[in-house]
């Protein structure tokens, strides 16, 4: 069949390559046999379909991994993650932070148990007793994570958890240069806040005093942005 393509165009066989590929797409198909079976299939050569599937990669209708295969859509980041923090700049981590953490609070206020508003409230009173940044942060830490898993998501949970894992390795210095004694003090009040929303079932209320939060820790440590 590869000798008939050498009548046809490149276009041709591009257009053919791409037809191909959208019904994969629309089969649910999400890797493409190996190249020398698409040689066979769509009557291409070797040489052309190479150039081709080059051509669609870098368009993003496809990725390609050595020795696991061609997968049809863009490459997913997923199997980036160990080096995300080399990647991403602090806004940019901040950023998630925003945008998923508010709607997490909005669902620990309709999911949390007793016992885990209980673990908020000690982690809280933990953090007030506090004069050191190191010892504060990590109970800061802790504590939202207690919100993400009274999500009762697992799915948000593991998104949560990247997020924080994937922050550039100089946040913490970041953080510990903006958070004087006067700051932690002002945080330890908004933790409060969002945590009685949550205890009073009130999704809309932790939803906004969460992002309230966010904002001004943001505020703090980036300025306006």
């Amino acid at each position: 069949m590869t000798e008939g393509s050498t009548a046809r165009s490149r276009e041709d066989d591009l257009f053919i390559l791409r037809r191909y590929i959208d019904q994969a797409r629309s089969d649910g198909v999400r890797r493409l046999p190996a190249e020398i079976k698409l040689t066979e299939v769509l009557g291409i050569t070797r040489a052309r379909l190479s150039g081709l599937l080059k051509k669609l990669e870098a368009e993003g209708l496809i990725w390609r991994h050595i020795g696991k295969g061609t997968f049809v859509g863009e490459r997913s980041l997923t199997g980036e993650l160990d080096s995300m923090p080399q990647k991403l700049t602090p806004p940019e981590a901040f950023e998630a932070r925003l945008t998923i953490e508010p709607q997490i609070a909005a669902l620990a206020a309709q999911r949390a148990t007793t016992l885990q508003i209980a673990e908020m409230r000690d982690c809280i009173a933990q953090m007030r007793g506090l004069t050191e940044f190191e010892p504060w942060a990590m109970l800061d830490e802790r504590l939202h994570r207690l919100v993400a898993k009274a999500a009762g998501n697992t799915l948000l949970l593991a998104v949560y958890d990247t997020i924080r894992e994937s922050a550039p390795s100089g946040m913490r210095n970041i953080v510990n240069r903006a958070f004087s004694k006067t700051m932690r003090h002002e945080s330890n009040a908004e933790h409060e806040r969002y945590v009685d929303a949550i205890e009073s079932h009130d999704s809309r209320e932790a939803e906004a005093l969460m992002r309230a939060h966010l904002l001004a820790v943001r505020q703090s440590i980036f300025g306006t942005i």
